[in-house]
């Protein structure tokens, strides 16, 4: 009963969130041309499918897939309705022409995906860390990381450079983890009251101090992996802590411009923790200034112009694939993706590994977008579905989409009826995160941060055999100690 209860609520949710999203678009849809409302509508079913059948409870575990393709309504759905100058350069016709593709893609992921994760069932045995000792472990890492932020905005030395890059990337790979986790723990109930506390402070520990580089888009993305692991462990909003968070974090965006000319000018500025009153103060008045301020034309800058929706926007980055191809430019023809497994070994192993965005500088090079030398200094992003239509066109994104949804699939089945602390769960865990993450990146970039990432991951996995295989041990020698005193 409870748990149809609980899919009836998140259901309810997901056709609120649909009203809502059909009626802040409704003028917007009225004006542009009818080719354009009909691609906006044809992304924002293919992108909501999946998420409605993880909300009614029509698939298991982590709703890594779903979550992929909710990405597409910022990145593709929505900029058709924007004001995004690189969207509207192109005819309704166009935008219709990428909507279909993009439906394509994601249609193709959803069938297999579907297909896959809706036999799952639970392993019989599984390597785990203990629950206690595991979450005081991932709360301690929280912790750390919001150390390593301190480090590097208080600008401090002490330790070896080459050792703080390794620790540096080890921990705050295992910081997001713990927080998706403990959030997730959280939602489901599971955290006692006093953990539950104490996460809750690290974790805005950790948001402050990411903030505090004057880098926001890190801070906001802790928030919200915090926010979207609690709603998959309890499929519930967490109301007062999004409101909360998003009005103390989103009006920093405003007053993020004037601090960054003041204070990233000249030399290094370094802010000390027992300086962040004062800090975020300066910044929460620079941004109550420009709030109320309105600008004339000529102070208006485009970064300050664009919303989020804008800068997030890759539609304009396909479009301008089909027009370019084939008509100017051949297909790629799987150019980009020989760089994958190259781009997985280590660059100790192979000091002359190409750059991880060589999939990307290929991409732009071959469409006469930009030098290679002009890649050198700067990465113009490009995505999954681009890519793919960039090498094989309208069957390349099928077969992209549909690889993607059986990967994601496979990665849901892991941990489907695990413990969260297991070595499976940590690992769809992860994958979920690079969904999330994965908007702009290639092939190459993803499979490459993918591998680093599993690591820690392996290495627990590891630890954990070897524990239980110790354990093992100790109870054999009892038992064959406790034998021969019976004989």
């Amino acid at each position: 009963m409870a748990k149809a209860n609980t899919e009836t609520k998140m259901t309810t949710l997901f056709w609120a969130g649909i009203g809502l999203l059909l009626f802040s678009n409704f003028d917007r849809l009225r004006a542009v041309e009818v080719q354009t409302a009909y691609g906006f509508l044809l992304i924002a079913a293919a992108c909501m499918f999946p998420v409605y059948l993880w909300c009614a409870g029509k698939v298991k575990g982590m709703p890594v897939f779903p979550f992929f393709s909710l990405t597409y309504l910022w990145t593709f759905c929505l900029p058709l309705l924007s004001e995004n100058p690189n969207v509207l350069l192109y005819s309704g016709s166009a935008h219709f022409s990428a909507a279909l593709t993009v439906a394509v893609f994601l249609l193709s992921g959803t069938v297999v995906w579907y297909q896959v994760v809706k036999a799952s069932n639970a392993p019989r045995t599984y390597l785990a860390l203990g629950t206690q000792g595991a979450e005081l472990f991932f709360i301690g890492i929280v912790l750390a990381g919001a150390f390593i932020n301190m480090y590097l905005v208080g600008g401090w030395s002490g330790i070896p450079d080459k050792l703080f890059t390794i620790a540096r990337n080890a921990i705050l790979g295992l910081s997001f983890l713990g927080i998706f986790i403990l959030a997730y723990r959280s939602g489901s109930g599971d955290l006692s009251q006093v953990k539950g506390r104490l996460f809750f402070a690290c974790l805005c520990l950790n948001i402050l101090t990411a903030a505090a580089g004057l880098i926001l888009k890190t801070a906001l993305t802790l928030f919200l992996l915090s926010v979207i692991a609690f709603v998959v462990g309890g499929k519930r909003l967490p109301v007062v802590p999004l409101v909360l968070g998003m009005a103390a974090l989103l009006p920093l965006h405003y007053g993020k411009h004037p601090m960054r000319a003041k204070y990233w000018e000249g030399p290094a500025h370094y802010v000390q923790p027992w300086q962040y009153p004062a800090w975020f103060g300066e910044w929460w008045g620079h941004a109550l200034k420009e709030i109320n301020h309105e600008k004339a034309r000529y102070e208006v800058e485009v970064e300050d112009k664009e919303s989020f929706v804008e800068r997030s926007s890759i539609i304009h980055i396909l479009m301008m694939a089909q027009e370019k191809i084939p008509s100017q430019f051949d297909y790629l023809k799987g150019e980009t993706y020989g760089y994958v497994l190259i781009l997985m070994i280590p660059r100790a192993f192979y000091p002359a590994k190409p750059v991880s965005h060589i999939g990307t500088h290929t991409l732009n090079i071959h469409i006469k977008r930009q030098t290679p030398e002009q890649t050198e200094k700067t990465t113009i992003a490009w995505g999954l579905l681009p890519e793919a239509y960039a090498n094989f066109g309208l069957a390349g994104c099928a077969g992209v989409g549909g690889f993607l949804g059986l990967f994601y699939a496979l990665a849901t089945r892991l941990s489907v009826g695990t413990s969260a602390f297991s070595s499976r769960s940590m690992f769809s865990v992860l994958v979920l995160s690079f969904a999330l993450a994965s908007t702009e990146w290639t092939a190459g970039v993803y499979s490459a941060a993918l591998f680093q990432s599993t690591v820690p991951i392996v290495g627990m996995s590891v630890l954990m055999r070897v524990r239980r295989s110790k354990r093992r041990g100790a109870k054999s020698k009892r038992l064959r100690k406790h034998s021969s005193q019976l004989r």
